[in-house]
This record gives structure tokens, sequence and C-alpha cells, in this order.
């Protein structure tokens, strides 16, 4: 029961549980239930209104025209560097010698997930192979990150779809590019050292071309964000804003049809 009776304003009390008012006898639950109808149809039209908008942009922007497309599949593209070599290593030990290669999944697999962080800390503060150590971990990181951000940039393309936005998708592709390219520069030092430390237990140490795939896919997504980039704005541009957008969808609705 309400507190106050909508038609007089009489303060109810909690036994006045019957439908009509004590006072002026209106029905409590029924009045104006028209004028209350429309008004609930008005918020269902403009919330289907704005729907409508949002997944007309989300359609548009993932798969409006060819460039949109590609962009789309292409954020998947750079996860085929994650299976190509990274750097590959000859490997001498006592009744045993072979040639190793690491790509980034053999790496998180073997390595990463098996790794003592107490060890590898001691390692870094060590005189001789701390330097070597601390450039094969900051090369780890920026995989890492490349990856994070790589993966952020499908998800942030499907959200931002609907609201043609592009500008953080650009950024995300950059950072990544710059991350996994980077990174191939911190290997070469890391080598370097290896070549001059391990005393022969690591020798022949050279960078996969998996840092090449993967710079140069991550640069093709960059490309392709600015391209679909300049592409939305004209289409923001060009197209009713959301408010214009539900105005001109309720009109339609509301329209008599012609017999």
């Amino acid at each position: 029961m309400a507190a106050k009776c909508p038609n007089c304003g009489h303060n109810l009390k909690l036994w006045n549980v019957k439908a009509e008012c004590p006072k002026c006898g209106a029905n409590i639950p029924n009045f104006q239930w028209e004028q209350r109808l429309e008004k609930d149809s008005d918020f269902a039209e403009h919330a289907f209104a704005k729907l409508h908008y949002k997944v007309a942009n989300f359609k548009s922007a993932t798969a409006g025209s060819k460039l949109r497309i590609v962009r789309l599949v292409m954020t998947f593209a750079p996860l085929i560097a994650l299976v190509l070599p990274l750097f590959s290593f000859k490997l001498s030990l006592p009744f045993r010698e072979s040639n190793e290669s690491i790509s980034f999944l053999t790496f998180i697999l073997n390595y990463l997930l098996k790794v003592d962080i107490g060890s590898v800390l001691k390692l870094i503060g060590g005189e001789v192979l701390g330097t070597a150590t601390l450039m094969v971990v900051i090369a780890c990181v920026l995989l890492l990150l490349a990856v994070v951000f790589g993966v952020s940039n499908f998800f942030v393309l499907l959200f931002s779809g609907i609201g043609l936005k592009y500008r953080l998708n650009i950024l995300l592709n950059v950072l990544a590019t710059a991350c996994w390219a980077v990174a191939s520069v911190f290997f070469v030092q890391f080598t370097t050292a290896c070549e001059t430390l391990a005393g022969g237990i690591v020798t022949d140490c050279s960078l996969g071309f998996g840092f090449i795939v993967g710079t140069v896919l991550f640069f093709v997504n960059v490309t392709l964000n600015v391209l679909v980039g300049k592409s939305l704005k004209k289409q923001m541009q060009e197209q009713p804003s959301m408010e214009k957008f539900i105005e001109n969808e309720i009109a339609e609705l509301r329209a008599p049809k012609a017999e």
C-alpha cells in the first residue's frame, strides 16, 4: 500500500489494506494507470532505440567494410608469433649436446611457470651473470606486456565499437609493437653476454624470426587502426547523434501507418 493516496494525498495507515482510499475512494493501484502505462511505454521505446543505436555502431565498427573486417581478424594475427622461434642456442653439457629453440609458448610452459623468483633475483645481483640475467628478464617482461596489450586490443575493439572509438586501439598496438621490438634488443645483449660468460656451455646464440613476425604483425594492426579510425571519425561526423537517432526512431514508430 502506498504511503499517501496519489489522488488526495491522504496519509495511509498500516491497517488501510483496501485498494480504495478511505478518504476519497480512489482506486490506488489503478490510479492514472493509462498515464503510467504510457510512461513505461516511452521508457521502453527510448531504451530500445538506444540499444539499436549501439548495435548499429558495433556492427559498423567491426564489420561495416572490408577494411574493418580485416582489422578485426588481424587482432588475432600476432598470436602466430607466440609459437615461432624467438631464441635459439646450442647447449653443451657433459654427455649431452643439443640445439635448443625457444618460442614464447615454450618459454611460458618450460621456464616461466617453473622459475624460482628468488634465484633469479640473486643472479641479477651477481657480478658474473648479473647483466645477462637482467637483460633476459627485461626482455621477457616486455614480451609479456606485448601479449597483454595485444589481447586487450581485441576486447577494447569490441567495446569501443559501440561508440565508434579507435584511439585506445591505436595506443595498445603501438605499445605492443614497441615492447615486442625492444625485447629483441635486450635479447641481443643477452646473447652477447651468453657467448662470453657461459664458458662454452651455451653457444651459437641467435634471435629467431618470431621477433620480426611479431613486430610486423603488431605494426600492421597499428596501420589498420589508423586507417579505420579515419573512416570512423568521418562516420561520427556524418551520422546523427544518439539523441537525434532516438528521436527519429521514436517518431517513426509513432507515425501513423498508411493503410
